[in-house]
């Protein structure tokens, strides 16, 4: 994680650009739209109160050698479909160290359930990076 993803942090907490420049100690401006929560860069993927769909993005760097190719093995949580874009990073060349994905989650519960685990996991057929994935689902009935 870098300054961006710490600002885009606060930001999606509702911060606003003056409470954020003090503690940056210069002149910081919020993005608009507002950023998501969701899409603060860690190392796991946790969706609160998901109802019908949410798309995601996370950034990975290559830590391995040029030209690495990584393929994306989901284990949806239960009830949940999960979809990764690309299903393949190529890392091909040194100006290509970092590369973005989304993740979209999708619920086919139709009660509030509770929280279901999965997981993705990126592998070269040597290498394996897992990223833990929590949902909890929220729904409202309608009466």
């Amino acid at each position: 994680m870098g300054i961006e993803d710490y600002i885009n942090y606060m930001c999606s907490k509702g911060y606003n650009d003056s409470s954020i420049s003090r503690v940056l100690g210069k002149k910081t401006k919020c993005p608009t739209p507002k950023p998501s929560i969701l899409d603060m860069n860690l190392p796991s993927i946790t969706i609160p109160n998901i109802e019908k769909e949410v798309t995601l993005t996370r950034s990975v760097t290559n830590v391995g050698p040029i030209k690495s190719v990584y393929k994306a093995v989901i284990e949806s949580p239960l009830g949940i479909t999960l979809t990764v874009n690309p299903t393949t990073l190529v890392f091909s060349s040194e100006d290509k160290k970092v590369l973005s994905f989304t993740v979209k989650a999708k619920t086919s519960h139709k009660v509030n359930t509770g929280y279901f685990f999965g997981s993705l996991t990126w592998t070269d057929g040597v290498h394996d990076v897992k990223i833990p994935v929590s949902v909890q689902t929220r729904i409202m009935i309608k009466s």
